[in-house]
């Protein structure tokens, strides 16, 4: 609770002059030398799942673009948005309840609300801004790494580690896309280019190795994931993508027959995945937003390894953060 109070606290000093500008405008010039006018709305915040949840201000255990609670996350239908007004109205009520200067007492009826004990959302006063619109969807982690946690361990689940790595291997390398010749059930991970290949092949390899209709739950899936990533929707594509997600409800229940759905001792009955529930709202905010691949973190977790990996590798590893900035430096001039 009290690192969300600092990160939001932070953000209230440094978006200060963003949230005056959205409302009263702010002079500037454009490439041409031009004064203009700009207003500075807050439209899209691009970040993985932990951070948004952080930034909603809620728990793990309710959606944070959706009125949807853990047990529903693995429902067919979609819930209804959750508007910031209902975020902010929940705080007020908590405080109300609750003294804030008694943490404990604060934060347990923050819980009871799923609340993550945030008082005042940098957001809060920043025009009309909403995480139900603004937390926009990551292909990244919502998509690729979704598939690598879930759908491959269903399948390892169901036909084994060794087979599908036997079937993986066997294949013909393939220039510009990635030959499993090692094993890749045993991977912890591996980057966003994998993930893309391994999707690539998954529905393919398991095809004759398991039920049909798991066959048919991950390659509907896989459908959906590749769908999303149109650079261009139009309201056929936007169709197919909610058809191929409709078609794994559909089958779901097939995995947790075979036995897909396992937890750290016991299988699992259920599907409740909180990025299985953030599926459900593409098709919203495409039509809101755009198309949603341009909001990926791809670009900013590509930084975060050539501004940061590369250098430590090339570092002694000894006062580091000085040496990562003179690098950063010398490579800008």
């Amino acid at each position: 609770m009290l690192s969300a109070q600092v990160y939001h606290f932070a953000l209230l000093i440094v978006m200060k002059n963003r949230k005056v500008a959205a409302c009263d405008g702010c002079l500037m010039s454009d490439p041409q030398g031009d004064m203009c006018m700009v207003h500075t709305p807050l439209v899209a915040w691009i970040a993985n799942y932990p951070e948004q949840l952080l930034i909603g201000c809620i728990t793990s255990k309710c959606s944070l673009i959706s009125l949807a609670t853990s047990t529903q996350f693995g429902d067919s239908l979609p819930s209804p948005p959750q508007i910031c007004g209902h975020t902010l109205n929940a705080i007020t009520r908590v405080c109300t309840i609750s003294d804030p200067c008694d943490i404990p007492a604060f934060y347990k009826t923050c819980q009871a609300l799923h609340l993550n004990g945030m008082i005042e959302p940098y957001w809060g006063d920043w025009g009309v801004a909403c995480p139900s619109y603004f937390l926009t969807p990551d292909g990244l982690h919502q998509w690729h790494n979704f598939y690598f946690n879930h759908p491959l361990h269903w399948v390892i689940n169901i036909m084994g580690g060794e087979e599908l790595d036997h079937h993986l291997s066997a294949l013909q390398p393939c220039v510009g896309v990635h030959h499993w010749a090692n094993s890749v059930s045993t991977l912890k991970q591996c980057t966003g280019q994998e993930h893309q290949d391994l999707e690539k092949l998954l529905p393919a390899m398991i095809f004759g190795t398991v039920p049909d209709h798991v066959a048919c739950t991950i390659h509907t899936l896989t459908e959906f994931i590749f769908q999303a990533q149109n650079l261009f929707h139009c309201d056929e594509t936007l169709h197919s993508l909610s058809e191929a997600l409709h078609e794994f409800h559909h089958y779901k229940n097939s995995i947790l027959s075979a036995g897909g759905r396992r937890g750290k001792n016991d299988p699992l009955n259920h599907f409740e995945i909180p990025k299985l529930e953030l599926a459900q709202h593409v098709t919203r905010s495409t039509h809101a937003m755009g198309t949603p691949y341009q909001w990926s973190s791809d670009i900013t977790e590509h930084c975060h390894i050539i501004h940061v990996k590369w250098p430590h590798r090339m570092s002694n590893h000894k006062d580091f953060h000085g040496q990562c900035c003179c690098f950063l430096d010398q490579q800008e001039k």
